[in-house]
């Protein structure tokens, strides 16, 4: 990420994205045993260019999200946010993410629409070239992380729909 915190795209470092995604699944699994790990995200497609920050998903049922979440920070995570059902925290700190934790209700709607867009990128080239091309133009215009993402938001649910 640059100084003035905008998104770079990264290519070609799936290998090592998989491997980080694997040592992060099990320590988080070291504070929560019961929970369920997902590499999510463009990091988790192998070929598509992504910011170098690791995003998985924690299922865990919906009265733990919150309390989960509260572990996991007291475990050196930094814990950005929360609503009903979701909470989200960087590693090792949100100025110098190397990862992305979102806790979700295992099997709710956040969680299944996270891991089903991954499912539709690694299966379907249209959906992959058509979301690759509004990353790179919203990386080339947006500021920050969060004009970033809500660049991105209407391609995802245009392919969730679709599919």
């Amino acid at each position: 990420m640059a100084s003035d915190d905008r998104v770079v795209l990264v290519d070609g470092g799936h290998a090592e994205w998989a491997r980080r995604a694997a040592r992060m699944s099990l320590e988080i699994l070291s504070v929560l045993p019961s929970a369920s790990v997902e590499h999510i995200g463009s990091t988790a497609v192998p070929g598509l260019p992504a910011k170098p920050v690791v995003d998985l998903a924690v299922g865990v049922s919906a009265r733990e999200v919150s309390r989960s979440a509260h572990q996991l920070a007291q475990h050196g995570f930094d814990l950005e946010g929360e609503r009903s059902h979701h909470a989200w925290l960087s590693f090792p700190v949100r100025s110098a993410r190397a990862y992305v934790v979102h806790v979700l209700e295992f099997r709710g709607e956040e969680w299944t629409k996270r891991v089903r867009f991954r499912d539709i990128l690694l299966a379907d080239e249209m959906s992959r070239e058509r979301y690759l091309a509004v990353k790179q133009e919203a990386s080339a215009r947006a500021k920050d992380w969060g004009e970033y993402t809500r660049a991105k938001a209407s391609v995802v649910s245009e392919i969730l729909q679709r599919i």
